[in-house]
């Protein structure tokens, strides 16, 4: 399908992991969920399914980095996500029907699936939570595989390719031809489109191109001239980064 020129998530600029600071906003958590629906941001999330049945949101495939615990987030005990703090802050892994219930439609989600052996599981579960959501929603992975399962059981959704910076990742979705029927593409604001995408977008002039990470001032002004719509990261740390609306 063609995504509508008033889709939210065409109209509004997407917060990565949330509108967070990593400072007392980590990434990936309610605080900047919440964050990102007060300033009226569309919020990209990563999602895993655990071994326990759960979706949790999550970027990393260790927990090292942002709970100092050496752990796959695959193998948390759901049931006391509590123990498991971001950053040294109160906030902590949310699961994705937290997420849901604390936006409620009013900004829109672009939910990247995490590429895992269970991608089938994972792609189930995740339709089953929204299948009776009301808000706006789109859907996107790396992992060509899953891209392909939204694809063949719910062409209704809106569908993206992730693309790495990495030649063997495009290559890997590239033979599997997603291309062919996703609604956008999401590629790396260091990729080049008219060098990469040339023919996408000579074949299909409809499929929208999103640009992640916008991080800097100069990444800002590229992917605003060559992108539909981009995905932007703050970090009140980093002076070089673009600023905290």
């Amino acid at each position: 399908m063609a995504i509508a020129k008033d889709d939210f998530l065409m109209t509004h600029r997407i917060a990565h992991r949330g509108l967070h600071d990593n400072k007392t906003m980590p990434e990936n958590s309610l605080a900047a969920f919440r964050n990102a629906v007060e300033h009226g941001y569309g919020i990209e999330l990563d999602v895993y399914l655990t071994d326990d049945g759960t979706l949790i949101v999550h970027h990393d495939p260790s927990l090292k980095r942002t709970c100092g615990i050496k752990m796959h987030p695959e193998k948390i005990d759901s049931s006391h996500l509590e123990k498991y703090r971001l950053m040294n802050t109160d906030e902590h892994i949310p699961k994705l029907s937290d997420v849901l219930s604390l936006v409620n439609g009013r900004v829109g989600l672009l939910i990247e699936i995490k590429v895992t052996k269970k991608y089938e599981q994972t792609c189930a579960a995740v339709w089953e939570m929204l299948k009776d959501y009301k808000g706006h929603y789109w859907i996107e992975s790396f992992d060509p595989r899953t891209v392909r399962w939204w694809h063949e059981h719910h062409p209704e959704v809106i569908l993206g390719q992730l693309y790495d910076i990495y030649a063997w990742q495009r290559a890997f979705c590239r033979r599997m031809r997603t291309h062919d029927y996703v609604d956008f593409l999401a590629a790396s604001v260091m990729i080049v489109k008219k060098r990469f995408f040339a023919k996408v977008t000579a074949a299909r002039p409809e499929v929208a191109f999103v640009a992640w990470t916008v991080r800097t001032p100069s990444q800002k002004q590229l992917a605003e001239t060559v992108n539909d719509n981009f995905i932007f990261e703050c970090d009140i740390k980093n002076p070089a980064y673009i600023e905290m609306p």
